[in-house]
């Protein structure tokens, strides 16, 4: 069976499957943070790191001025195709450079980092985000937790029937990577044609997180739980994290 890179087929299904995901509770609850912390109504300009299909664009004021990166160019096809409005950039999280760019609000949500396969590659996103954040701004951005992992996929099988595929979603949490490894097999409903993809999912401790945070100049403001609040429950599938610049002098390479 042919195996494909991550998204290939997963992006033409995407929004489908993602169909019962609350963006719009999402939008609210990250617009919220922003007024609180950063004393102003809504961001000027974000940045959306790993904004895939940008589903979560359309739940934010039209007066907001997006740019989205992602990895993924079916993914930014999907995007282009919407009716929004805004840049789209082809990039990996460890090296985009927007400079002299600067950013009121970046974001990173739906488990984007936990695609990072070690503590070096967050390290190196956490740098280029503290690059590109303006004075006094904010970096909103989720993890998937460990309990997420075990609980509602460790060992699960799922099965999706949308668009013109078939796709059985099987997976497993390999304990020696500390990571959770998602196999999805494609089947067309019409040509019968199979592939594959592999998704593999970093969990990072929240220790982890909080060092790398204070390494690359990036103050935590709140951790919490799942879109609801800033208080952090120890069965949360989503832990939300909001970090400010610090006062560490970071140049912009």
């Amino acid at each position: 069976m042919l195996k494909k890179k991550p998204y290939s087929g997963f992006s033409s299904v995407y929004d489908a499957v993602m169909q019962d995901v609350r963006y719009s509770h999402w939008a609210k609850f990250i617009l919220a943070s922003y007024k609180v912390h950063s004393q102003k109504k809504l961001p000027r300009k974000v940045l959306d790191l790993g904004c895939g299909t940008c589903k979560l664009w359309k739940e934010f004021p039209e007066s907001v001025e997006f740019t989205g990166i992602d990895s993924s160019l079916e993914m930014l096809e999907i995007a282009r195709k919407k009716s929004i409005q805004g840049e789209l950039i082809h990039s990996n999280l460890l090296n985009f450079n927007l400079y002299p760019q600067k950013f009121d609000l970046i974001l990173s949500t739906h488990d984007t980092l936990n695609y990072l396969q070690n503590a070096e590659e967050l390290k190196q996103t956490f740098q280029r985000t503290r690059a590109h954040l303006e004075v006094n701004g904010l970096f909103f951005f989720d993890l998937s937790s460990l309990f997420n992992f075990k609980a509602h996929f460790d060992g699960q099988t799922f099965y999706e029937n949308t668009g013109d595929y078939k796709i059985r979603w099987e997976n497993r949490f390999l304990e020696e990577f500390n990571s959770l490894e998602s196999v999805l097999i494609f089947s067309h409903k019409v040509t019968k044609e199979e592939f594959y993809e592999v998704h593999r999912h970093r969990y990072f401790p929240q220790k982890t997180i909080h060092s790398l945070l204070k390494e690359t100049g990036l103050e935590l403001l709140e951790e919490g739980s799942d879109y609801k609040n800033w208080n952090l429950k120890e069965n949360a599938s989503f832990v939300n994290y909001l970090c400010r610049g610090s006062e560490i002098n970071l140049r912009t390479p």
